[in-house]
Formats: structure tokens, sequence, C-alpha cells
């Protein structure tokens, strides 16, 4: 069951260049500028990202001034990281 696709299915083979595929992607100039369909800003996703990422900081850093016996440092490091998580909510 060996063979070309047109002999095993009786078609040709199509291009894709109508649908817009190049067989090499777009390279980067020699000014060293970023191919103009990157985005500036960050997405959604990754903002969201970002804010996880701060208060699993902030609930590190609470429970690090807890051990050291500093409370309200540990407290309101804790009230901060409760409230970026209810944003991401």
């Amino acid at each position: 069951m060996r063979g070309t696709a047109q002999q095993r299915l009786g078609t040709a083979m199509k291009s894709n260049a109508s649908a817009g595929f190049k067989s090499k992607p777009a390279a980067y100039n020699n000014s060293g500028a970023k191919p103009a369909e990157e985005k500036k800003e960050k997405s959604e996703e990754e903002s969201f990202k970002d804010m996880e990422e701060e208060v699993h900081r902030l609930l590190e850093d609470s429970a690090k001034s807890k051990v050291d016996k500093n409370l309200n440092d540990a407290l309101m490091k804790a009230k901060d990281a409760a409230s970026k998580e209810k944003k991401i909510r």
C-alpha cells in the first residue's frame, strides 16, 4: 500500500500557496526589527499568569514573615495576595 498520494487517493496534490502558506517562514531583516505581526502588549492570558506569580510570591513572603515573627507584615502581604487573587477571578 505504498505510492504517491495521487496513486493512493486518485487525486493530485494541491498547493498550499493559495491558502497563504509559505515554504519558508519570514526572516528578520538586517536591522534587527521584529515582524509587524508580533504583538507589543501582553495578552490577557500572559497578564493573568503574571498576576498569579505575584500572588504566589506574596504568599511566600507572608509565610516567611510569619516564621520571622513579623505578624503585621505577614498579615498585610496575605491581604494583598487575597485582593489580587480576587481580581484574577
